[in-house]
C-alpha cells in the first residue's frame, strides 16, 4: 500500500499515541491538530503536500529536516510496530479509524471546538491506553 499525504499522518498519529500509551512520554515534540480529514502535524502537511493525495514516491525532502536526536531503543520498537499493522492498510481507512466516535480527534473537532482545535498529548494518551486495555 502506498504511503500518501493521509496515510504518513495518521501512522504517525497512530505511532504516537502507541508510544504515550506504553511509555508515557511523547514519540514527536510536535502537535497534532484537528483538520477535516484527522490528525494532522502541520510541518508535515507543509513538507509533503505538493504530492496532494498521490503516493510519495520522493524522500529526498527528508534530508533537509531536522528530527533531532537518533531514535530510542523503544521509540524505534514503537516505529517499526506501527508500520507492521499499518503498511498495507490505505489511508482513508486509517483516517476513517481515527475519527471514530471518542477519538482524539473527535473530542477535539465534533465536540465543540472544531477545526484546526490542537488535539492535547492526554486525550492521545487516553485513548490508545484504553485500546491497548481492550486487546
Amino acid at each position: 500500500m502506498p504511503v500518501t499525504q493521509m496515510k504518513l499522518q495518521k501512522m504517525v498519529f497512530f505511532a504516537h499515541g502507541l508510544h504515550l500509551a506504553l511509555h508515557g512520554t511523547p514519540l514527536i515534540d510536535e502537535s497534532f491538530y484537528a483538520w477535516k480529514f484527522g490528525p494532522v502535524i502541520p510541518r508535515i502537511y507543509t513538507l509533503y503536500k505538493s504530492w496532494g493525495s498521490s503516493k510519495i514516491i520522493d524522500t529526498k525532502i527528508t534530508a533537509v529536516v531536522d528530527f533531532g536526536p537518533k531514535l530510542s531503543h523503544t521509540e524505534r520498537e514503537t516505529v517499526e510496530y506501527t508500520w507492521e499493522i499499518t503498511k498495507a492498510i490505505d489511508g482513508i481507512s486509517l483516517s476513517n479509524w481515527s475519527h471514530a466516535e471518542g477519538s482524539p480527534w473527535a473530542e477535539a473537532y465534533r465536540n465543540g471546538l472544531g477545526e484546526n482545535s490542537l488535539i492535547r498529548n492526554e486525550a492521545i494518551k487516553r485513548y490508545f491506553e484504553q485500546h491497548i486495555a481492550n486487546q
